[in-house]
């Protein structure tokens, strides 16, 4: 009678493992795509946000609108987040500006600040990567997610921006006089917008923690 147990124990235990085997190995399976998924997104978004940061100040550069606080917040950025060579020579121009006084970087920015009247061309910046996991992200933990989201739907509201003032660029070509102005005002408006979200997205960026799921 014992023996009989056993081999029935046995053979449940067989069949239990040939049960579960798949399963364990779809979880570790699942994991390490969620590690490695999770890696290229935070990669590309990283890349991402280095873009914007200098977007946003190329654009405030052509408006006139750069200020302190706005150096202090893309110069720490780049000091905490710049990897290559190519981004961190920007560094040092950031801090010469922020060593100068109030009065000489007015001078500077209008110096500097666009007059041709026909405002900055904005770029799209696509997420590739973050978009072919959309249909998968709920692999991620909620947090993750609502993070992600959170920043697709502002790069779309970025998009948005892009495609608005290169409507109001293009028309800056075919109208003159005080509708022109009012054109080129417009472009400018988009512009601002542009930054200001473009700086939004790198600071939803940055806020991922290192060890987000």
């Amino acid at each position: 009678m014992t023996d009989l147990l056993e081999k029935i124990a046995l053979l449940f235990v067989g069949w239990l493992l040939g049960l579960l085997g798949p399963i364990v190995v779809d979880g570790i399976r699942q994991r390490r795509e969620n590690t490695l998924g999770r890696t290229a997104i935070l990669t590309e978004l990283n890349e991402l946000a280095a873009m914007l940061s200098l977007a946003a100040y190329s654009v405030k550069i052509d408006l006139g609108t750069v200020d302190r606080a706005f150096l202090e917040w893309i110069k720490t950025d780049f000091e905490l987040h710049a990897k290559t060579p190519e981004m961190q020579k920007h560094i040092p121009h950031f801090r010469t500006q922020l060593a100068l006084t109030d009065e000489d970087r007015e001078r500077l920015a209008e110096h500097f600040v666009n007059k041709e009247g026909k405002g900055t061309v904005l770029q799209h910046y696509p997420v590739p990567l973050l978009d072919a996991r959309v249909s998968a992200m709920q692999s991620f933990s909620t947090a993750f997610q609502r993070q992600l989201l959170q920043i697709r739907r502002n790069v779309a509201l970025l998009d948005d921006l892009v495609d608005r003032a290169r409507n109001y660029h293009d028309m800056t070509f075919k109208i003159e006089g005080k509708n022109h102005r009012l054109v080129v005002e417009n472009q400018n408006q988009a512009c601002a917008e542009y930054a200001n979200r473009a700086k939004t997205v790198v600071d939803l960026v940055r806020s991922i923690p290192a060890d987000s799921q």
